[in-house]
């Protein structure tokens, strides 16, 4: 498939997020009538993934099997859709008509109820026996019983299942990732036949990330000197947020077990019976070392790994009033989510709006966290001369030689050679140049006698009576008109951003031909007049969000899903080929969608 088909799949795939149907929750069963001695399934759909699942009234039957978790993706002719299931499997206590009753979820802050179900229970059913099985054996056959050889050592079998978390560093400092890893080691004389989840860990006095996993994917290790077979259940990557003894709550499972009886049968193979067991990971004890504070950094903001620091411009050469675009980066391995980066410092006389947030951060389960994290400003420098920003100093703690490192940027230089000077620059020797330097000197004076006019009571006296009277209502309304625009920070804000807006639709139409540049400003262009006009900020800017403050402001369906569209090509324009052709046609899209955008926003 060619690139360009690919990116015309993801542009349909990003639409289709945008119009997906209503949540939806329900249950349903396997069949409706079933003997005493028979089980039925039960399964609770969704159609997202929904949050706090409380399972239904289920007094009359007992829960033999589950919860078993899957889940499903599909598109067809660009549509998306998305199922995700609980399945149960229901033993009856009694005859009868049996309910199911209501299960509840939740999904963003709303809670979803599936209706109840009648279950018709009659008198046992006799059940053909089952035929033997053909198929060939699997992973999951040796790993959850099952096995058709019989041990050697028969009193052994049953033994060697462990539950264990492995911890990666049982000593690490504040803020230092670690990686607890949940595995079930099991020996080739034991088999399990079902596991059901009974606590997961809380992670109490821990910033974590946890990932369970969807499939057990069984290998062959060595455990305590012994072979074994080991399934990773979950893993998560950790970072303790305070000094001292923090400790890690058990992940505990039921599980049924196969176990040798000691009798044999006829034919001289053992007999095996199943039994419920439980098992624990145990409590882990992880102690917590404190930063050092002795030659801690003052701009020590909490970054604790291994880090690299730049802060870069997109021109050191500019026009006034044309932007510059300032990005300052960490990046590496640490907690990356759990630090700020440095902030700036500028002459005033440069224009600088609030910065972009970017994180490209990857939860590593192997060195627990790393990637990068980047703000961008947008600087506007108003007047011409050479500005200089400051350099900027990021500090982080290095647990692998216990010690504080700063890392220091060069000092940066913008020139803007074209523009209005400062009021402050214009140099006593231009001053000079607009006076008069000398005049003449006067040889003989003529003496004028001074005419006396009295102020009291002149028409000066009573100017000067009433003018305090006269101006001040207008200087307590100039007064207020001025305090209500000062506070009107939304609105300066918004008219920045409708400024920015224009600049960068104008800097689109000048980069034509140059795709990065082009797309780059065409963004820009969009960003900023969503946040003039639905007053947001660029980490509230998901597909989902934007659509919904479009709706809720009147906009019709078939300008939502363009400007969306149109939004999803700017991002992905930059890496894939597209022509002169296309720009001209995306500009011409903008231009139009941000017209008509404007017209039906609500003010």
């Amino acid at each position: 498939m060619h690139t360009k088909h690919l990116i015309y799949t993801f542009l349909a795939l990003c639409t289709s997020f945008a119009s997906m149907a209503q949540f939806q929750f329900r249950a349903e069963v396997s069949r409706q009538s079933i003997g005493i001695n028979q089980a039925v399934e039960l399964r609770l759909v969704m159609n997202a993934d929904g949050d706090n699942l409380s399972l239904p009234d289920l007094e009359d039957f007992e829960i033999v099997a589950g919860p078993m978790q899957s889940s499903s993706q599909t598109i067809i002719n660009g549509r998306y859709s998305y199922e995700k299931s609980y399945s149960f499997y229901l033993k009856p206590k009694k005859k009868g008509k049996l309910t199911i009753g209501k299960a509840t979820i939740e999904y963003e802050g709303k809670k979803y109820q599936s209706q109840p179900i009648t279950i018709e229970v009659g008198d046992a059913v006799e059940e053909p026996p089952r035929p033997q099985r053909q198929r060939p054996r699997s992973l999951w056959d040796d790993f959850f019983g099952g096995q058709q050889q019989p041990p050697v050592n028969q009193e052994n079998w049953g033994k060697g299942i462990h539950l264990v978390a492995e911890v990666s560093n049982n000593s690490p400092y504040v803020n230092e990732p670690i990686v607890v890893t949940y595995k079930l080691y099991v020996s080739h004389l034991a088999g399990i036949r079902r596991m059901e989840l009974l606590t997961t860990p809380q992670f109490d006095g821990f910033w974590n990330h946890t990932v369970s996993e969807k499939e057990l994917n069984i290998a062959t290790t060595t455990y305590q000197g012994k072979e074994f077979r080991v399934a990773t259940i979950q893993k998560s990557v950790l970072m303790p947020q305070k000094d001292g003894r923090l400790t890690i709550d058990p992940l505990e499972f039921d599980m049924l077990v196969e176990e040798a009886t000691g009798n044999y049968d006829r034919f001289g193979r053992p007999e095996v019976t199943v039994n419920k067991k439980k098992y624990s990971t145990g409590t882990q004890v992880i102690q917590v070392k404190p930063l050092p504070l002795d030659n801690q950094p003052t701009d020590f903001t909490g970054a604790v790994g291994q880090f690299d620091f730049t802060a870069t411009v997109s021109q050191t050469t500019v026009n006034a009033n044309e932007p510059v675009e300032l990005t300052v980066t960490a990046k590496g391995n640490g907690n990356l989510q759990l630090f700020s980066l440095p902030k700036p410092v500028a002459p005033a006389s440069l224009e600088m709006y609030e910065p972009e947030l970017i994180e490209n951060i990857n939860k590593n389960f192997s060195s627990g966290m790393s990637g990068s994290k980047t703000e961008k400003y947008v600087i506007v420098p108003q007047y011409k001369g050479q500005y200089t920003i400051q350099p900027m100093t990021f500090s982080y703690f290095d647990p692998k030689s216990k010690q504080y490192k700063t890392v220091t940027t060069d000092e940066i230089v913008i020139d803007v050679p074209e523009g209005p000077d400062l009021p402050s620059n214009v140099s006593d020797e231009d001053a000079l140049k607009n006076a008069d330097e000398f005049i003449d000197i006067i040889e003989e004076a003529d003496w004028v006698e001074i005419q006396r006019d009295d102020f009291w009571q002149s028409t000066r006296f009573y100017v000067w009576l009433f003018l305090p009277i006269v101006m001040a209502p207008a200087v307590v309304g100039v007064t207020r008109w001025r305090n209500k625009m000062l506070s009107d920070t939304e609105g300066i804000k918004n008219k920045r951003h409708q400024r920015l807006a224009k600049k960068y639709l104008s800097e689109a139409r000048k980069k034509m031909g140059d795709k990065e540049p082009f797309y780059e400003a065409l963004e820009r262009c969009l960003h900023n007049f969503l946040k003039a006009k639905l007053h947001i900020e660029t980490s509230e800017m998901s597909v989902d969000n934007i659509s919904e403050l479009l709706v809720q402001n009147e906009v019709g369906e078939e300008d939502i899903n363009q400007f969306i569209t149109l939004k999803n090509t700017c991002e992905m324009a930059r890496y894939s080929p597209f022509d002169i052709q296309n720009m001209q046609q995306d500009f011409e899209h903008a231009v139009q969608i941000i017209d008509s955008l404007d017209k039906q926003i609500k003010a």
